[in-house]
C-alpha cells in the first residue's frame, strides 16, 4: 500500500513539474531562450540538434526550441480560456436544468444534445471558417463545442444533490432558489467541475493543435505547436527532430494535465478517500 502511495505521488509531482515549466514558458519565455521566434536565417535552415540550437532549426532557420517556448503561450491560453469560458456557460445551465427540471430541463438538454450531435472537431472547423484566426476566436470556437460537457455533468450531480435533506431543509427555511443553487448545491458539485476543467483544458489543447495542423489555427509566422507540426510534416525525411519536437511537447503537456486531473479526482472523490 505504501508503494502505491509513493507511485501516485511521484506521478503527480512529475505532472506538476512539467506544467510549472510550461507556465513559466508562457509568463517568462525570455528566461528559456534568447532567440527571436520570428527571425529568419536561411543560412541555418533545417539544422540538426547542436550546441547552438538544441532542437535544431526549421525551414526558415528559426530555432525550434525557441518557437516551442513561445508557442506555449497560444496553446495554454486556448486551453485555459476554453475551459474557463465553457465552465462559465455550462455550469449555470446545468444548475438551472437540474434544479428546476420540467420544461427548463427539456429545453436546455435538447440544446446541449444539438451541440453534441455534431463531431466536435468538425463543428470547430466550421466555426473557425466564420471567425478570424486568433487566440480569442479559437477560444470561442472550441468553447462552443465544449460547454455542453459541463452542463450535462453538473445537471446529473444536481439531480442527486437536490434530493438531500439539507437542501430540503434550506427550502423549508425560506432560502431563495438562487442561493440554494449557487451556494449550497454548487459547492457540492465543485469536485466534478474541477476535474472536468482539467480534462477539458487538455482536450482544448489537442483540438487547437489539430486545427492548427489543418491550417485553421493561428496564422504564420506566429509560433503554435500544431502549425509547427503541419510544416514539419513536409520535412520528415530531412529533419526528424523538427517533427518530434512539437509532437512530444503536445504529448507531454496533455499527459501531464490528464495525470493531474486523475490526482485531483482521487483527492476530491469521497469514495476514494473512504
Amino acid at each position: 500500500m505504501l508503494k502505491k502511495t509513493r507511485k501516485i505521488n511521484f506521478v503527480t509531482i512529475f505532472a506538476l513539474v512539467i506544467l510549472t515549466i510550461v507556465i513559466a514558458m508562457v509568463l517568462f519565455p525570455a528566461l528559456f531562450t534568447s532567440y527571436d521566434p520570428l527571425k529568419v536565417d536561411m543560412t541555418k535552415k533545417l539544422l540538426a540538434p547542436c550546441g547552438e540550437h538544441i532542437l535544431g532549426t526549421d525551414e526558415y532557420g528559426r530555432d525550434i526550441f525557441c518557437r516551442i517556448v513561445y508557442g506555449a503561450r497560444s496553446s495554454v491560453c486556448v486551453g485555459l480560456g476554453t475551459a474557463i469560458l465553457s465552465a462559465l456557460i455550462g455550469v449555470p445551465l446545468g444548475l438551472v436544468a437540474g434544479y428546476y427540471g420540467g420544461k427548463a430541463d427539456n429545453i436546455i438538454m435538447r440544446i446541449m444534445d444539438a451541440f453534441q450531435s455534431f463531431p466536435s472537431i468538425l463543428l470547430a472547423i466550421l466555426l473557425s471558417t466564420i471567425f478570424d484566426t486568433s487566440i480569442l476566436s479559437l477560444i470561442l470556437t472550441i468553447s462552443a463545442v465544449s460547454f455542453p460537457r459541463f452542463a450535462k455533468l453538473v445537471r446529473g450531480n444536481v439531480l442527486v444533490i437536490k434530493k438531500q435533506d439539507y437542501v430540503a431543509a434550506a427550502k423549508v427555511a425560506g432560502v431563495s432558489n438562487s442561493y440554494i443553487m449557487f451556494n449550497t448545491i454548487l459547492k457540492n458539485c465543485m469536485s466534478v467541475v474541477v476535474i472536468q476543467f482539467s480534462m477539458l483544458t487538455a482536450t482544448a489543447i489537442l483540438i487547437e493543435a489539430g486545427m492548427s495542423f489543418l491550417g485553421l489555427g493561428l496564422e504564420p509566422p506566429a509560433p503554435a505547436w500544431g502549425s509547427m507540426l503541419f510544416y514539419a510534416n513536409k520535412y520528415v525525411n530531412s529533419s526528424i527532430s523538427y517533427v518530434l519536437s512539437p509532437t512530444f511537447t503536445i504529448f507531454l503537456v496533455v499527459l501531464s494535465i490528464n495525470l493531474l486531473g486523475d490526482a485531483l479526482r482521487d483527492i476530491l472523490d469521497p469514495k476514494k478517500k473512504s
